[in-house]
């Protein structure tokens, strides 16, 4: 089964945007940061990928936080996941997130509804 932290709140602290989800079930002590996203058209989500010693985290940003988010695509801030005790760097996040909201610009692959709503989002 894969290993999923749903992020529930996008909160700017000076020069960072700290992106914070529930406490997992499963340990986080040994995860680094893989500096790759991808788009889920499905769930109209990001997800960036955490990597441990045997196992991918996916950490998912819903559609309702992508507002609180581009900010990041505008102005230089670090981000960082925290959940619960646990805060860590997401390295790689601006040019990832920079990234897919170019490549979904006008590509029917990643569905309509997505790219509808990457559009209404990242590029208005």
């Amino acid at each position: 089964m894969r290993k999923k932290i749903t992020i529930h709140q996008a909160e700017k602290r000076d020069d960072q945007m700290w992106l914070i989800g529930e406490e997992p079930s499963f340990p986080l002590d040994e995860a680094k940061p893989k500096n790759y996203m991808l788009a889920d058209s499905d769930c109209l989500s990001f997800i960036y990928i955490l990597e441990t010693e045997d196992e991918f985290v996916y950490v998912t940003i819903p559609q309702g936080l992508w507002k609180e988010i581009k900010e990041v695509l505008h102005h230089p801030l670090r981000v960082f996941l925290q959940c619960g005790p646990i805060q860590l760097e997401l390295l790689g996040f601006q040019e990832e997130l920079a990234y897919l909201v170019e490549n979904i610009e006008g590509n029917a692959n990643y569905g309509e509804e997505m790219e509808k709503a990457v559009k209404e989002t990242f590029l208005t």
